[in-house]
């Protein structure tokens, strides 16, 4: 379930509300009545939720899943299951049209609020310091002795545990942070994920539903940019280091004491294990995982899961030492071949 700390959700809907606004059908002896009050993924889900079924490797989740609805097409509908099922030609589309259903966009608040930099609502811990322009918004929980630079906006229900520092200008939402965290300045945290489903309107945002959870003593540079999950959270683990210029995608994990170095990308949904060094540049795709104690030298390009311990580097990464002898195979091959006279 998402937290409510965060969002504020619609409903609760009927199956036959909801088939009716996305303009799907509910199949003959289903309830139409059926009660549903949120979304979820196909593990988390409960009584009363919505799930989506859309990639056959999630079969096992599928078939055992606790949702009262899941969201899923016509062929995938004949692998095993004990749920009610709203089956569609795009599944990802319907679901992201529902998670608008249940989250549709905040009402404008007409006017000019007045300056306001600690929400009544708030809670600040003894000794922490709050730097001009900043802003602490509701129901937020900042712990003791923690530095808030200038011009820092912390969002609705975010919570900063003791001994942070927070550098000028960072954005932090949607995000439960530990203890002896460090941010230097401009800083996004929270951030809505990069997920769109095409529709025949365009591309419809997927909602991000999620969070993001820092636990304790992580450190960030300058300009780095974590979002938060789409549904379930985005999750850094303990004495992670980031060096400045790098993105996060949304539902990413990262393992305790991993090290990423400046300007790495990786993509949503992506695992990378404990101990796990990232150089200078690298991306990774989404979906990926990435073995405990890995290597990743600097500009590699990791399109395929990552074995523990293994070392790679190039594009496509590949083990390290066939990157090497390739790369002195290619320089050799690409020397200028001498005349007949340079011969003699």
């Amino acid at each position: 379930m998402t937290d409510s700390k965060f969002y504020d959700r619609a409903g609760p809907f009927t199956l036959g509300e909801i088939a009716g606004r996305i303009g799907a059908e509910v199949a003959k002896g289903d309830p139409a009545d059926l009660t549903l009050r949120d979304v979820a993924s196909l593990e988390s889900a409960e009584l009363g939720d919505v799930s989506l079924f859309s990639d056959a490797k999630y079969a096992n989740a599928f078939a055992v899943t606790k949702a009262s609805l899941v969201i899923t097409s016509d062929k995938l509908a004949a692998l095993p299951h004990g749920v009610t099922l709203l089956v569609v030609p795009n599944p990802r589309l319907a679901f992201a049209q529902v998670g608008h259903i249940f989250y549709p966009p905040a009402k404008l608040q007409a006017g000019i609020r007045p300056a306001e930099p600690v929400h009544p609502t708030a809670f600040v811990g003894t000794g922490t310091e709050i730097g001009a322009g900043a802003q602490i918004g509701a129901h937020a929980k900042i712990g003791a002795h923690v530095f808030i630079g200038n011009n820092v906006v912390i969002g609705r229900g975010v919570e900063i545990g003791d001994n942070c520092a927070i550098g000028p200008n960072c954005v932090i939402t949607h995000a439960v942070i530990g203890k002896r965290v460090v941010m230097g300045p401009n800083n996004s945290i929270g951030n809505q994920g990069f997920s769109f489903v095409p529709s025949l309107e365009g591309l419809l945002r997927v909602p991000q539903l999620g969070r993001v959870i820092i636990e304790d003593d992580v450190e960030f540079g300058s300009n780095c940019t974590v979002d938060r999950g789409a549904i379930g959270d985005t999750h850094i683990e303990r004495g992670v280091r980031f060096d400045s210029l790098i993105h996060v995608g949304h539902n990413v994990q990262i393992g305790h004491h991993s090290l990423l170095v400046a300007q790495v990308g990786i993509g949503g949904s992506t695992s990378v294990g404990p101990m796990v060094l990232i150089g200078g540049q690298v991306g990774i795709s989404d979906h990926l995982t990435i073995g405990a104690g890995a290597r990743l030298a600097a500009r590699s390009g990791v399109t395929r899961d990552i074995a523990a311990g293994e070392r790679v580097g190039g594009y496509p990464a590949r083990p390290l030492k066939r990157w090497h002898r390739e790369t002195a195979l290619l320089a050799k091959m690409a020397q200028p071949k001498k005349t007949d006279e340079e011969q003699d």
